[in-house]
């Protein structure tokens, strides 16, 4: 029998937003859609919450791996502070990052202990229906798979400017639904376009529920979270591609 998609995650927006966030993203290259799932964001918001969370931290690191943060948890605060120092110091210049994720795919394959919810996200936005949803926002009948994975920033996290470009990956368009309730300008973690001078041109702020869509390559970063932040910057993020990569994305 097949199990249906959590009832929470309906799509909520009206074709009048859907049409003025089509106008915009042609326009500039990036755009917002606000209230996406509606109240089904708040069924999003206490999954990703869930603490059998399996997170991972991952950081750009001579052996090329994450690292679970209940290892990290377990471990010493020099040790902790070593993953930082480490992230930090390449932050000067070039690509680093640092945040915790979950990759919805290989979590679903390896069992992990995660609420049905976000894997029935996962389903939801590979559905034709939502696909369809994604080729009249972006005007690109390419569009043919969406991964995801959820995000959570801590105080200190953040995410260096890059624009995605990847020639092998298929990356057409990169997507945030933000999941941070209340979010304030002022706790950092801000989705910021950079022009070709490297100003700011464009600032996303974390709003509950709305979906960023901004398409690839574009020069982009996430700024630093700061330790005042009133909670963790929650999203779930991926690009919609032109064909899947890998069974377990």
């Amino acid at each position: 029998m097949t199990r249906l998609l959590d009832p929470a995650l309906k799509l909520a927006v009206g074709e009048a937003d859907v049409a003025a966030a089509a106008e915009r993203l042609a326009r500039t290259g990036r755009t917002r859609v606000p209230g996406l799932f509606g109240d089904g964001a708040k069924a999003l918001h206490a999954a990703v919450l869930a603490p059998e969370q399996p997170w991972v931290r991952t950081f750009l690191n001579p052996l090329g791996a994450d690292i679970p943060v209940a290892t990290l948890d377990a471990s010493s605060p020099e040790d902790q502070a070593h993953v930082n120092q480490q992230a930090y110091a390449g932050a000067t210049e070039g690509l680093q990052f640092l945040f915790d994720r979950l990759r919805l795919g290989p979590a679903r394959e390896a069992g992990a202990a995660t609420p049905q919810i976000l894997f029935d996200l996962l389903d939801l936005f590979n559905t034709e229906a939502f696909l369809d949803f994604a080729r009249r926002l972006t005007g690109d009948d390419r569009i043919a798979f969406s991964d995801g994975q959820v995000t959570r920033y801590l105080p200190g996290h953040f995410l260096n400017r890059h624009s995605d470009a990847n020639p092998k990956t298929e990356r057409l368009y990169a997507y945030v639904l933000n999941l941070s309730p209340g979010w304030r300008a002022e706790w950092g973690g801000l989705l910021q376009f950079l022009d070709e001078g490297g100003d700011i041109s464009e600032t996303f702020v974390p709003s509950f529920g709305a979906l960023n869509v901004f398409a690839v390559p574009q020069m982009h970063a996430v700024s630093t979270v700061a330790p005042f932040a009133g909670g963790p910057r929650y999203s779930v993020t991926g690009w919609w591609r032109a064909k899947p990569l890998a069974r377990n994305q």
